[in-house]
């Protein structure tokens, strides 16, 4: 592998700059250029410097799936929020979720929905009403969480609740 041009020495200067900054990185900076670095490794072994082939969209969907799945209980995550966290563009995330038939805000929307269902169904969480609920996951009320979730899973919040917790 050549790290002396192209490619090879983007890839070189990241991993130079990564552990220059190592220090001043919080981890999901660091997971996140880790990440890009690793990518890029992966295209140079490869042999496919062109990261607009459907491979590299499809590696962009798992990994901003990924990364909604970790941070779905952060109300502050938002498309933008998430191509900063991962280094990439909005436009690109956009694109590589495009081609899955969906948008960074239906990805959020869809594991913060999986988060209240899971918590609804959990002892631990038993004590949060559905409001409560829908504020910590980013809903803007609990009619939107409700309605939502309805739509996703054939049931209310409150029914889910209330028929995991009788059984």
């Amino acid at each position: 592998m050549d790290l002396s041009t192209g490619l090879g020495r983007v890839l070189y200067g990241m991993v130079v700059g990564l552990h220059d900054e190592r220090a001043h990185l919080d981890a999901a900076q660091f997971n996140a250029v880790t990440d890009r670095a690793v990518e890029l490794l992966c295209m140079l072994a490869a042999g496919d410097d062109r990261p607009d082939v459907p491979g590299h969209l499809a590696e962009v969907e798992a990994v901003v799936r990924r990364y909604a799945r970790d941070h779905a209980a952060d109300p502050g995550l938002t498309g933008t929020s998430m191509a900063r966290a991962l280094g990439w563009s909005l436009r690109q995330i956009q694109l590589a979720l495009q081609r899955a038939g969906t948008t960074p805000r239906e990805v959020i929307r869809e594991e913060r929905l999986r988060v209240v269902r899971d918590r609804l169904q959990r002892a631990e969480y038993a004590h949060m009403t559905i409001s409560e609920l829908a504020c910590a996951m980013g809903f803007s009320s609990a009619s939107a969480l409700s309605t939502a979730f309805r739509q996703r899973f054939g049931t209310s919040p409150r029914e889910l609740r209330r028929r995991h917790h009788q059984a």
